[in-house]
């Protein structure tokens, strides 16, 4: 039986006989206490696996109140070890978790297999709670925003990403419907059905919809709702994502530009394309090469100023085109990103 243990007694000698015992069962002493102060250094300097805790100690601070320390700062779990066994101080002791409790005198074979249990699941809750850690980060770094919701449809976490969507922190929203956390509104500003009242069998999805922050300010987000299952396919929660929608628009826009571009200049006609000033902003190879002029000339100029321009490819055979239906003209539409 490997592990570090803190021995946590005030009674010298106790501690003394407490130490070469755990010591014949493979465990490493890493240091012996009388009150919480010392503890505390201890702690400071070697982390333990576990402390064994009187709970009938010296100082400011009982073994109690010193094995709630221990766990909320630390981390570190604690086994009792104690000569008190009324019911108030085992109700005490009992709330704050602690891996085992001893009432003195026990017997080496009860303090040794409680040693190996606590031990075990020493490691395996330090496994799983630096799992969490690293997930937790990986949450927070996300520039996604992220909510865990519960089966009942109650907002269990969210990420910094999501209280800066929502509008709301993540201690306000916690143990809240979904719904009263995400005000969302379709593109007709209709609020729509609160989501946790569907049943979300497989992936959705939603599109440019208006989520209404804490402060009246309205976000553009795109959504998505995945359920979560444990390993017996028993559903026991969602994981929602919010992204901000104006990256995804403003690539469509983009896209949209380039497809159009693709198709004026790939078009047989003749054209030009105007802005909503009437000035030229596009011409496309076949005008180029019916007229023989080049783009810099016709760019940025109005069809007056092609009138009563000098080079007669231009005056004299481009306009005629143009004002005769021979050639295409098409005004640029407006773009608006909401």
């Amino acid at each position: 039986m490997n592990g570090k243990l803190l021995i946590v007694e005030d009674e010298p000698i106790v501690a003394l006989d407490l130490q070469q015992e755990v010591e014949q069962f493979g465990c490493k002493v890493i240091g012996l206490a009388e009150s919480v102060e010392e503890a505390l250094l201890a702690v400071e300097e070697c982390r333990p696996d576990l402390a064994l805790m009187d709970i009938h100690i010296v100082g400011s601070m009982d073994g109690i109140q010193a094995a709630r320390l221990l766990r909320d700062t630390y981390h570190v779990p604690v086994v009792f070890l104690t000569s008190y066994s009324d019911e108030l101080t085992i109700a005490r002791a009992a709330r704050e978790m602690p891996y085992g409790y001893l009432t003195k005198p026990f017997k080496s074979r009860e303090l040794k297999a409680t040693l190996q249990v606590a031990l075990h699941k020493a490691k395996v809750d330090e496994g799983l709670r630096r799992a969490h850690e690293k997930i937790a980060t990986t949450f927070e770094g996300m520039l996604d925003g992220v909510l865990r919701v519960s089966q009942a449809g109650e907002v269990q976490f969210m990420n910094a990403a999501a209280e800066r969507l929502t509008g709301k922190a993540r201690e306000q929203v916690r143990g809240l419907r979904l719904g009263e956390v995400l005000c969302l509104k379709d593109n007709s500003n209709c609020p729509i059905a609160s989501l946790e009242e569907r049943g979300y069998s497989v992936p959705v999805e939603g599109f440019g919809l208006s989520i209404v922050q804490s402060g009246g300010k309205t976000v553009l987000v795109d959504f998505t709702i995945v359920s979560l299952d444990n390993d017996a396919g028993v559903r026991n929660g969602y994981v929602v994502t919010l992204r901000k929608a104006e990256e995804r628009l403003r690539f469509q826009v983009i896209e949209d530009t380039f497809n159009e571009t693709d198709a004026f200049d790939s078009l047989p006609t003749a054209m030009v394309q105007l802005d909503g000033t009437g000035h030229i902003v596009r011409v496309n190879q076949a005008l180029l090469r019916e007229s023989g002029v080049t783009t810099e000339s016709l760019i940025g100029r109005t069809l007056t100023g092609l009138s009563m321009d000098p080079d007669p490819r231009i005056a004299s055979q481009l306009m005629p085109k143009l004002l005769h239906g021979g050639t295409t003209v098409a005004t640029a539409r407006q773009r608006i990103v909401n």
